[in-house]
């Protein structure tokens, strides 16, 4: 049986496709940084393992509104300084820092994103 030719590269190609657009190296979404009620910074779709930082004022409040979790640290640079840990935030939730722990200035994705945006 013979199997013609359009029908065969449909048939491999399709699967490449799907599969690229499965692997995206981006989470869909928005995550917000607050001082006070004030929007310090907004990064839309940030891109996983790659550190953000939302300035050098810090944030005390930030939501994830994004496919993929995100780890929030106190330095610039995605790093904590000595004796302060960082802070898991999960997809689609918010944290508010406590007043003597201080502001939150950088964070990164974490884990794989969704195959398309959760908004």
């Amino acid at each position: 049986m013979r199997v013609r030719r359009p029908l065969a590269v449909l048939c491999a190609i399709v699967p490449l496709a799907l599969g690229a657009a499965a692997c995206s190296d981006s989470s869909g979404g928005t995550v917000q940084g607050f001082r006070g009620v004030v929007l310090v910074r907004q990064i839309n779709s940030p891109i996983q393992n790659n550190c953000q930082n939302f300035g050098p004022v810090g944030v005390s409040q930030v939501h994830n509104n994004t496919g993929v979790d995100i780890v929030l640290h106190k330095n610039l640079d995605c790093t904590d300084p000595p004796g302060q840990t960082s802070f898991y935030l999960a997809t689609t939730l918010s944290a508010t820092s406590a007043a003597n722990l201080g502001l939150w200035k950088s964070f990164a994705p974490v884990g794989w994103p969704p195959p398309v945006s959760v908004n």
